[in-house]
């Protein structure tokens, strides 16, 4: 167990300052839940119906010697065999779709659930891949979305996975999805506005791909006029779009559809202090901004697109009764806005674009939170997911989860990408909130075409303007690093036998010391995908029995294996 775990201590305090980021003394104390110790009597656990739905895996390996695998899916709680259930089994198929459903039988409120992707043999099986979900992260919103599975011996596959709610649906059946997804084939027959920041849908022509996805698709999934292209083919931004839609033979598009509502403002005799963007012949005029002291704040939105102000229709006759707010105590606007999703609030993030496909699991904001806060990821475009951090829907895979922390606490969490083209502009918007988690893993911001300086000097800007920023830049140059593990080495949580080399020598003459003791995790002092971590064993297994009673000599025989996917290689101490 000893290369465990001191995998898991590395790894799990290291986190610990990636995660949190700040030094304790950071945070606000009000924020932490004090439980008072009182004595009670124990309730039993309570049996409750518990549906899970298994879709597809993607990816799986090849398990059989003369065919591909015959995968399927037992589910149950962690050692308790009257929960189990399974799925139909898939011959030779390694992106088996099964869409079963099952109710867990006899699940009892706040146990696990275990999902085991097996091979079928006549006479044993092989484990494809497993995850383990905590009751944690299903029973208060249920779960739905794609999982990396573990144990899967060099593979990186991927599995479907639905749980129910307290309310016994699933996330994707209590709010509708934000955006859709469409895969369609030229010739497209659509016509793309991109004036503004938002690329928008301003012509379907009859015969194209898009017309005929119309004419099946049901009406939530149909792409409309005036609804929002959120990217095509994983490039988003207007100009990448623009790029993808003239180059690709084929295109899958991200679709932010429209919704309309009518807005109230109360004017009171008031100048509205509105920027327009308007053609006087066309049906509508769309906000591009507003004035510090404008009385729509808050109840329009940038790129608000308005076709109606009190029953005026038309763009100039619109700007004409616009021009007399002055004289009015109120004004009605009819209007067409992207609609919203649960990170849209309370703080306007319109003007970002919005990169996730869906934040399903994310618990609705607090009506009157006590801080308002963001999580910040970037996405990495030329990425499967946009980094192997990544689910399907963009988000990193402990996004939901710490921003379920943070509602939980009482402050709103909203989920933020960071888009390189967007510097300025995201910079504003983050200037609106009191507190940013920073979830970018070392080397991704640059791997997308940015600049880490940059971005760190936005950050910085914004702790001078007394925003929290979780790891703030400083904070991650003196305690990201991996050698944050040797500074506390001599204490309790601490192992005597961690060591950080800087030079060739000082890792000759440590690393023959400490191989000689037990196995080890050596990793490079930043970075945190998994890429250059190394588990490292004595091929004769012969380990002294405490640290520095012998060191290794160059002859002695090493098995290395990388764990980002897992390959193993022999060299010698030497080598």
């Amino acid at each position: 167990f000893a290369p465990v775990f001191r995998s898991l201590l590395g790894w799990a305090f290291c986190d610990m300052f990636s995660c949190c980021g700040a030094p304790m003394e950071e945070f606000d104390a009000a924020v932490i839940p004090v439980v008072s110790k009182t004595t009670c009597t124990p309730v039993p656990p309570q049996t409750v119906a518990l549906t899970v739905k298994i879709s597809y895996a993607l990816g799986l390996r090849k398990a059989d010697f003369m065919g591909k695998s015959d995968p399927y899916v037992v589910v149950q709680v962690p050692n308790i065999m009257q929960t189990k259930v399974e799925t139909h089994v898939k011959s030779g198929d390694l992106n088996p779709v099964w869409n079963c459903e099952f109710e867990v039988p006899g699940y009892k409120q706040g146990e696990d659930l275990v999902f085991k992707v097996l091979d079928k043999d006549p006479v044993s099986f092989d484990i494809l891949g497993v995850i383990t979900f905590p009751a944690t992260s299903f029973q208060e919103t249920g779960f739905d979305g794609e999982v990396l599975l573990e144990e899967a011996k060099g593979s990186k596959p991927y599995l479907k996975v639905s749980i129910s709610g307290p309310t016994g649906k699933y996330p994707q059946e209590m709010a509708a999805a934000s955006t859709f997804v469409v895969a369609l084939t030229k010739p497209l027959g659509i016509e793309l506005d991109a004036t503004l920041s938002l690329v928008k849908v301003c012509k379907i022509a009859e015969g194209g791909s898009v017309s005929k996805h119309n004419s099946t698709a049901p009406q939530h999934l149909q792409i409309q006029l005036g609804d929002y292209v959120a990217a095509i083919n994983g490039c988003i931004g207007k100009e990448a779009i623009k790029k993808a839609m003239e180059e690709a033979s084929n295109a899958e598009m991200v679709i932010r559809p429209c919704v309309q509502t009518t807005v109230k403002v109360d004017t009171k005799g008031r100048a509205l202090g509105l920027y327009l963007n308007y053609n006087e012949t066309q049906p509508e005029i769309t906000i591009t901004s507003f004035k510090p002291d404008s009385p729509a704040l808050n109840k329009l939105q940038p790129l608000d697109r308005i076709f109606a102000v009190d029953g005026v229709e038309q763009a100039k006759a619109m700007v004409d009764q616009l021009k007399r707010a002055q004289d009015l105590q109120s004004m009605s606007f009819k209007v067409k806005r992207a609609k919203p999703f649960p990170s849209s609030g309370p703080v306007d993030i319109s003007s970002l674009t919005r990169i996730a496909k869906d934040d399903r699991g994310l618990l609705p904001q607090p009506i009157n939170p006590i801080s308002a806060t963001a999580l910040v990821q970037i996405y990495v475009r030329g990425q499967p997911f946009g980094g192997s951090d990544k689910s399907s829907s963009g988000h990193r895979y402990d996004t939901i989860p710490i921003a379920n922390g943070m509602i939980n606490a009482g402050m709103s969490c909203q989920l933020i990408h960071y888009v390189k083209e967007e510097h300025d502009t995201f910079l504003e918007v983050c200037k609106q909130f009191k507190a940013i988690v920073v979830r970018c893993n070392p080397g991704q911001i640059k791997a997308d075409g940015g600049d880490q300086v940059k971005f760190d000097g936005a950050m910085r800007e914004l702790r001078k303007l007394g925003i929290q920023v979780w790891p703030s830049p400083d904070v991650m140059e003196q305690m990201g690093a991996k050698d944050a593990l040797v500074k506390v080495a001599n204490l309790n949580i601490g192992l005597e036998d961690t060591l950080a080399y800087y030079t060739e020598n000082e890792f000759a003459a440590g690393f023959k010391k400490t191989m000689a003791f037990q196995p080890r995790v050596i990793k490079q002092n930043r970075g945190s995908s998994g890429e250059g971590i190394w588990i490292v064993k004595l091929k004769q297994n012969n380990y002294c029995s405490s640290y520095g009673k012998r060191s290794c000599d160059n002859q002695e025989v090493l098995i290395l294996m990388e764990a980002n996917d897992n390959h193993a290689e022999e060299h010698t101490v030497a080598e």
